[in-house]
């Protein structure tokens, strides 16, 4: 009676110990295939050119590999921002809207310093912004207000492991040189700015404002419009 209690209690323990290694089988598999499907989104963010593609927002993984796929594409959405709006800034400064009579009252030009003040002022605090966003302890501090309930330590890891890779990295700086170049090009178009609103106060004489309107005497029409393709080639 013993020895089939022994028996029994032996085949027991195996079909556990089998069990065990079934689950631990498919756990390691399920794991694996997440890590992969991870793997290859990031690369997808690597290999694009971030300025001009748009990120895949469609989630590949599941459960807390999903929350980490989504803190990935969210920040590096964040750094992508950044330079959209540099580049959204630039573009969007149009002289044909800055230099008119409202900005213009009695020929007095202060209105114009202070909106030529107010993009440099933006063009800076963008790249702050961006230095910011790219400092270790920010794209971590991302990960842990994430509401992961299960194996915290784990995907917290996964996600710094990924983001902080060599590879980001050199994408971050690849991505801070555009950022840069961009307020480059905005800064050289506000001193550009600067030439036209020298050259009403240079020519105060030869323009008027009538109906809310500025009105340029012929004879300073050729070099305005020259100062504004100038203006409008960034």
């Amino acid at each position: 009676m013993e020895n089939k209690k022994t028996i029994i209690g032996i085949i027991i323990l195996v079909i556990l110990i089998i069990g065990l290694i079934v689950v631990s089988y498919f756990y390691n598999s399920y794991n694996k295939n997440q890590i992969n499907l991870l793997a290859e989104e990031t690369n997808k963010l690597l290999e694009s050119d971030l300025t001009i593609d748009e990120i895949d927002f469609n989630i590949k993984t599941e459960k807390g590999f999903a929350t980490v796929e989504n803190a990935i594409k969210e920040y590096i959405s964040k750094i992508k921002n950044i330079y959209t709006e540099m580049d959204n800034t630039c573009i969007g400064i149009n002289p044909d809207n800055i230099f008119i009579a409202e900005n213009m009252p009695d020929k007095n030009l202060d209105e114009i310093d202070v909106i030529i003040s107010d993009y440099k002022e933006k063009g800076q605090e963008l790249l702050e912004d961006y230095d910011e966003l790219i400092k270790e302890e920010n794209i971590k501090k991302y990960i842990e207000e994430k509401n992961i309930k299960t194996r915290k330590k784990y995907y917290t890891n996964l996600y710094t492991t990924t983001m902080l890779s060599d590879s980001m990295k050199t994408e971050y700086q690849i991505i801070r040189k555009e950022v840069s170049a961009r307020k480059d090009d905005l800064y050289s178009k506000l001193n550009e700015l600067e030439k036209v609103k020298e050259f009403f106060e240079k020519n105060k004489r030869s323009w008027s404002i009538k109906d809310n309107k500025i009105v340029l005497n012929s004879s300073i029409v050729g070099e305005y419009y020259n100062l504004i393709n100038r203006v409008n080639e960034y």
